[in-house]
């Protein structure tokens, strides 16, 4: 459904830009001889003209150039990027986490999480970390288990095996 979203938004700016450039032009005119509408017209017709045409074309120029279009959800060629928000989460989540860090020095503990996010975010894609969040503890494991016991001994805490 997400997908189609740039195309009804295009769609709208073309159809909406041409009904208000008919308006405009009064090709459209629902109420010809009504004195309102001729008031309304010699206020905004120009205005409609214009913004009729500018509309139509925006839509177009989103039709063709959909990287520009900024209602395009379709991210699959931008590559997703680990943010610092992400990854200072990752940390708050490593030391909380962890027994061992928690009873270490804090500075320690936080050096040492962020180490793990360092190399974790280094090896592993953001898309890739979703697969993650959907693994049981066991098969996550081996993935993060040699990332951690690195930057254990990195920073000299001895580890029980």
């Amino acid at each position: 459904m997400i997908k189609i979203l740039p195309y009804i938004s295009d769609f709208i700016l073309i159809f909406g830009g041409l009904y208000a450039a008919l308006l405009g032009f009064k090709v459209i005119n629902p109420k010809k001889d009504d004195p309102k509408m001729i008031k309304w017209h010699q206020k905004f017709g120009k205005f409609m003209k214009i913004g009729g045409i500018a509309l139509m074309i925006w839509g177009v120029f989103n039709l063709i150039i959909p990287s520009l279009n900024p209602y395009n959800f379709d991210n699959k060629d931008e590559k997703k990027e680990w943010t610092s928000e992400q990854k200072e989460q990752m940390m708050q989540q490593v030391i909380n986490s962890s027994n061992l860090l928690k009873s270490t020095n804090p500075d320690t503990a936080r050096l040492v999480a962020k180490c793990f996010v360092d190399k974790y975010t280094e090896k592993y894609t953001l898309e890739e970390s979703w697969k993650h969040d959907k693994m049981s503890q066991e098969q996550m494991m081996p993935i993060i288990m040699p990332l951690i016991q690195d930057c254990l001994h990195q920073y000299g805490i001895k580890t029980v095996n």
